[in-house]
């Protein structure tokens, strides 16, 4: 009796692991390619009976801040690039669109470097996905945002997104079916 529950703890285990490693590939890709939607991944993963809610979340959060990392480093080494020409600004005219769009963006470079400004905002967006997060992981990355404070966010902030969507999604499953 021993030996089977060892045996069964063992394969819940195994499943455990594919799954959460099955939501992290899948997490990394809908990243980098924002037209794969973790949403319905989610949602078809949860109805159709093939992963857990925990499952999905952790894979998801951790796959999610690996390719937002890898969008994020890859802007912070490719700027000082010699692939990429660097322009001088041209001059605006005071008070013309593309000036306030210029003092509107230093005022959001300003917020997102600040220590306790620049991790909320981040957390607000990886929770709701307003900002959007592909934005706002390009933005961080073009002002001195810390790299480890960065992957911390993300990993939070996209857990609490994916877990609530995943518990709503079988409390909706457990409802209607």
């Amino acid at each position: 009796l021993l030996s089977v529950s060892r045996v069964s703890e063992t394969g819940r285990t195994w499943s455990f692991c594919a799954e959460v490693l099955s939501s992290l590939g899948f997490g990394i890709a809908s990243s980098l390619v924002p037209v794969l939607n973790s949403e319905i991944f989610i949602v078809g993963s949860l109805a159709s009976g093939l992963l857990g809610p925990l499952e999905i979340s952790i894979g998801l959060a951790i796959g999610h801040a690996i390719g937002k990392l890898i969008i994020f480093v890859g802007i912070r080494k490719g700027k000082d690039s010699r692939w990429f020409r660097h322009k001088e600004p041209k001059p605006v005219e005071p008070g013309s669109w593309r000036d306030k769009l210029r003092r509107w963006n230093v005022k959001a470079a300003h917020a997102v470097e600040h220590p306790k400004w620049g991790v909320a905002i981040l957390m607000f967006s990886t929770i709701t996905g307003v900002p959007p997060v592909y934005l706002t992981s390009i933005y961080a990355a073009t002002t001195k945002m810390r790299t480890v404070p960065f992957m911390i966010t993300m990993v939070i902030g996209f857990f609490l997104r994916c877990y609530a969507l995943a518990l709503a999604t079988v409390w909706g499953i457990d409802l209607f079916i």
